[in-house]
């Protein structure tokens, strides 16, 4: 085995001395030495705490400056640029000065390891807490119908297993289940449910940060690729899935699950005496080379850490439709890779089996053999929630490409850690493995483009870890400035990627409080049967008594129909108010509704703006609601019935 030279002490300097006499630093300097590399040129840092101590200030200076910029941001000021187009230069700021503590924690001689979950905690606030704060109302439509399933189930203390709108939530109910039962004990009506849970990114966003270290050290002892990862991760999870909905609840026990496979449920494998047994022991010994090594618990607390496991695939079971493939997906990887139990992958099978043929069974019996003929011909709808640049405002085509390029950029970033950590003698082949586990989902689900965004979701945390691997592919390298500082301005700059790709169409996805208050005035006043015509379902819609009406959004009707539509719009919609199907009808159009509309190009320039116009100038139409940013309109005819 080849042994360094011995070192030699200076008298009296405790500092140790290589060839020629020279002081030994970095990798060379032996484990006891007295003295630290400094990170910083010409021994800027002179004391043991002055790493800390700048770190701390900056923290704290990024909080500050925080508070300082959200009275500045104005929603109202909103272009096709979202959020970034009103942040202020003090927000940018906060957002160098937390990127800059969070390089200093990484510091090797930086002793204080509460900066790291700190500094993360700090970016996930102005990421995530900004919107929220800003906007004062929950952003995105979806989240509002998700609170539509849960009122239905205050209301009727059930779901509607044959219900023929939104059913696959009433099938896989257990998030809503969840929350109503909470609403319920806390007295909760639905507009305060919605005021609590926008800032549910916050929340689960700080619950991914968890887990992922408890899977990162999994993966590595050295604490800087872990918090590093853990930075990617966040600024790199633009797509939005973490919002008020069954996919976070059910992508957090995804990680729960993995967290505890790759921990307490690892058992060491007795090595096979012959035959291919032996042979793939040897190649599952190689592809998980230089993974770090921990002690086998104990038998209760692998007990424990089964049935929590279990109780959890149960409940993503339960909540989602997608999470559960995914997950045996990467079960079967972890047998395969690192000797975990089959019996998972097993139980998971099963109860998804269980789930479709009993609890599932009306849904499954309408849409299974729709979703078998969508079995290899998903490749055909990939790109179809993707924003067709061509047609749209400029903003909004920058917005997209923004994404895309953060999203293109991750992925070979990683592509190049991977490269790194392979040269540098590691192998990671669970990492590689749960990377790849959600690609095949692509063949066997009706998704069409949304698949992509879910994948992509379930990706990120293993690119995350090969990008930060770019910068500390070993123990012993990164140590230095230059590589800590290209990591600095890289987390800034996917900090502001994940700005504009996440918050860039919150033009769009961000309802004002009059438009709050007009769906709900709506929703409460509204009788069972009635028509409701939406300029677009892009406004805080189906929140309250969902189920009791008919919606037809305009935008996306066909191209034809909007033409004949446009042709009369108040002779059209008041033939469709008068058909004898509905009690009543409404038409309504707001502010957000006309952004969405304008910005992709749903309908031709300004055609709400017209119809509204339309409609006001009608004798045969009353304007029963209007504020700000609301109109709510309805036939004359039918205003004395009510």
């Amino acid at each position: 085995m080849k042994h360094d030279p011995p070192q030699h002490v200076q008298k009296g300097t405790g500092i140790p001395k290589g060839k020629g006499g020279r002081p030994v630093v970095g990798r060379e300097a032996a484990p006891g030495a007295l003295v630290r590399k400094l990170s910083l040129p010409g021994d800027v840092l002179r004391s043991g705490n002055d790493v800390e101590l700048i770190a701390a200030i900056a923290l704290a200076a990024a909080v500050i400056l925080w508070l300082v910029a959200l009275p500045q941001m104005n929603a109202d000021q909103l272009n096709n640029f979202g959020l970034v187009s009103i942040l202020p230069a003090a927000y940018w700021f906060a957002l160098a000065c937390v990127t800059g503590s969070f390089f200093l924690s990484l510091d090797t001689s930086c002793r204080w390891a509460v900066l790291r979950p700190l500094a993360v905690g700090v970016l996930i606030l102005l990421l995530h807490a900004t919107p929220p704060i800003v906007y004062e109302t929950l952003r995105y439509s979806w989240a509002w119908k998700h609170i539509g399933i849960v009122d239905y189930i205050q209301r009727n203390g059930e779901v509607d297993r044959t219900a023929p709108f939104l059913a696959a939530y009433h099938n896989w109910p257990l998030f809503f289940w969840l929350t109503a039962k909470l609403a319920n004990v806390m007295d909760l009506t639905s507009l305060q449910i919605a005021n609590i849970v926008r800032f549910f990114p916050v929340f689960s966003s700080l619950g991914y940060a968890g887990l992922l270290y408890a899977i990162f050290r999994r993966f590595s002892h050295d604490y800087r690729l872990v918090w590093a990862a853990i930075w990617v991760f966040v600024c790199t999870n633009w797509v939005g899935q973490d919002y008020f909905s069954p996919q976070a609840f059910a992508f957090f026990l995804y990680l729960l699950v993995l967290a505890i496979c790759l921990g307490p449920l690892l058992r060491p494998v007795s090595v096979p005496r012959k035959g291919f047994a032996r042979r793939w022991y040897k190649l599952r010994t190689h592809l998980t080379r230089g993974a770090p090594k921990f002690p086998v618990v104990g038998p209760w607390m692998h007990a424990l850490a089964a049935v929590t496991v279990c109780l959890a695939i149960w409940e993503i079971v339960a909540a989602h439709q997608l999470t559960p493939l995914i997950l045996l997906n990467a079960l079967l990887v972890l047998w395969i890779l690192s000797g975990l139990s089959p019996a998972y992958a097993a139980f998971t099978a099963l109860a998804v089996a269980s789930w479709l043929v009993f609890p599932a069974a009306p849904f499954t019996a309408l849409e299974l053999p729709e979703q078998v003929s969508g079995v290899m011909k998903a490749w055909n709808g990939l790109t179809e929630k993707f924003v067709d640049t061509s047609v749209v405002d400029p903003q909004v085509a920058a917005v997209a490409w923004g994404g895309r390029i953060l999203t293109l950029a991750a992925a070979m970033l990683a592509g190049l850690g991977w490269l790194r950590r392979f040269r540098s003698g590691g192998r990671d082949g669970t990492a590689v493995g749960l990377l790849v586990a959600p690609l095949p989902i692509v063949f066997f689900t009706s998704y069409g483009g949304e698949v992509i965004f879910r994948i992509y979701l379930f990706c990120i945390p293993f690119l995350a870890f090969f990008v930060a691997a770019l910068f500390f592919p070993t123990n012993g390298a990164g140590r230095g400035l230059g590589t800590r500082s290209l990591l600095a301005v890289a987390a800034f700059l996917m900090a502001a990627g994940f700005l504009l790709g996440n918050n860039g169409k919150d033009r769009q996805y961000r309802f004002s409080p009059e438009e709050v208050a007009g769906a709900s005035w709506l929703y409460q006043n509204a009788e069972p049967g009635t028509l409701l015509v939406e300029g677009a379902r892009n406004y805080p819609s189906q929140f309250m008594n969902y189920e009791n009406f008919t919606y037809v959004p305009l935008a996306n009707e066909s191209r034809e129909a909007q033409d004949e539509l446009l042709a009369d719009p108040a002779r059209t919609l008041s033939r469709w108010l008068r058909d004898d199907r509905w009690e009543n009808g409404y038409v309504i159009l707001t502010r957000s509704q006309k952004a969405y509309v304008d910005a992709l190009g749903k309908m031709p320039d300004g055609a709400l703006d017209r119809i509204e116009f339309e409609l006001q100038s009608s004798a045969d139409f009353q304007l029963v609601y209007v504020n700000r940013d609301v109109r709510i309109y309805t036939l004359s005819s039918l205003v004395g019935r009510r």
